[in-house]
């Protein structure tokens, strides 16, 4: 079996967590609104929270932070990958680490930021850059499912945990294209299964009191289809 250097895999995890809790709702509301996101409605710094308290504008810039976010760890993780740096028994610290539980210490830190509390968002935004990472047509596809979900439900909560879902199960589907940086030899591309599993399982655990209000009929939807519909009929008014 492939040796697994823990140390070089603890080290990235650190990376993924730190840069993971910093937020950019947290910021930008502070700076520019002086205010904090987690003061209003759902109580997160998520995009979906973000995008009700400053605007969609705001909202956008937040997401696509938030979603590439963790490929940034993951990055510099493979990178470091590339520096030999040896112990004594000459096994090599981070060319045998594990580089992709660095997304997922990233998405875990953005949940529970160390910077901030540990309030955060719910990390829907952030396992896309994780997926980006993985496999970019996992991510497109996840991408495309979230705004078709988004589309039928009107809830943003509800695609978050859908589209997880279907990137879990396509995980497992041996004939999908390469992981980014893998080879279907290499240890790590079936560890990337396991990291699927415990994603989904964060943000349902992240989303469970979404949950509930969708069972009770309760849940707050967006408005933004509901905007362009209104609009249209009011046209057709006209």
């Amino acid at each position: 079996m492939e040796h697994i250097n823990l140390l070089g895999t603890f080290i990235f995890i650190i990376i993924g967590y730190l840069i993971g809790s910093i937020s950019p709702s947290i910021i930008i509301s502070k700076i520019k609104f002086k205010t904090d996101v987690r003061d209003y409605y759902s109580k997160n710094a998520g995009a979906t929270n973000s995008t009700r308290v400053m605007g969609g504008k705001w909202g956008a810039i937040i997401l696509i932070i938030d979603g590439f976010k963790p490929a940034i760890p993951i990055l510099i993780a493979y990178g470091l990958t590339f520096i030999n740096i040896t112990n004594p028994n000459y096994e090599t610290m981070f060319k045998q680490a594990y580089i992709y539980p660095t997304g997922l210490a990233a998405i875990i830190g953005h949940c529970w930021p160390l910077f901030y509390s540990f309030r955060g968002g719910k990390g829907a935004a952030s396992s896309l850059g994780v997926l980006l990472m993985i496999n970019p047509i996992y991510c497109v596809i996840t991408i495309a499912s979230w705004w078709f979900i988004l589309y039928l439900s009107r809830m943003s909560s509800l695609s978050s945990m859908l589209m997880m879902i279907l990137a879990f199960i396509l995980s497992w589907i041996s004939n999908m294209p390469l992981h980014a940086f893998l080879s279907q030899q290499d240890t790590q591309y079936y560890i990337v299964n396991i990291i699927m599993a415990l994603i989904w399982i964060l943000i349902i655990i992240r989303h469970w009191d979404n949950c509930k209000r969708i069972l009770n009929h309760t849940e707050r939807k967006v408005t933004i289809f509901a905007d362009k519909k209104n609009k249209k009929v009011n046209e057709e008014k006209k």
